[in-house]
């Protein structure tokens, strides 16, 4: 079985010896700074270029993963988890600013790759069955990176055609 399925049925830990429960329970400040915890609470199809050691879904745990109703609750939570730290939230399959958004002027830091999290957020919702909720946050993020911030052009470029190179690498 899979890493990242086994760590969902909590059944084992991450190499950092970290549970699912001990990730919820992260300070949200780890969110933002931290990497540890994505590739155990946002899984996709392909390696990061930067760790290429890290466990990745091949079609058949993808499958498994969306199909499995408790694994789909708790990733649900790990994703509402990491949402609260971006000062988001989910209701359906839509993702809403927080009202205390309105308030700040910066949504992302320029720091902690905060943008390629968003990025990989995306990602990973569209490959675990969640595709709505994906193009939800996709078109929340250009607009706030457009309203709030410091985000470059690239990487409102990169959110805008993110779901459309996901479907390109789903036909190949």
């Amino acid at each position: 079985m899979h890493p990242v399925i086994e760590f969902y049925l909590e059944q084992r830990k991450s190499q950092h010896h970290l549970s699912l429960q001990d990730m919820w329970a992260m300070p949200k400040r780890m969110v933002g700074d931290a990497y540890l915890y994505i590739p155990w609470l946002l899984p996709v199809t392909e390696s990061s270029k930067w760790n290429r050691s890290v466990p990745v879904f091949n079609e058949e745990d993808r499958i498994f993963f969306i199909e499995n109703e408790a694994i789909q609750n708790k990733y649900l939570h790990s994703i509402d988890f990491i949402l609260d730290y971006f000062c988001l939230y989910r209701e359906d399959n839509k993702i809403f600013p927080k009202p205390e958004l309105s308030e700040r002027k910066v949504w992302l830091r320029n720091i902690g790759h905060e943008s390629k999290k968003i990025s990989r957020i995306i990602r990973s919702l569209n490959y675990c069955g969640h595709p709505e909720l994906a193009k939800s946050l996709q078109q929340l993020a250009i607009k706030l990176g457009q309203e709030k911030g410091v985000i470059q052009e690239e990487t409102i470029g990169i959110w805008t055609n993110l779901l459309n190179m996901a479907k390109c690498n789903e036909m190949m």
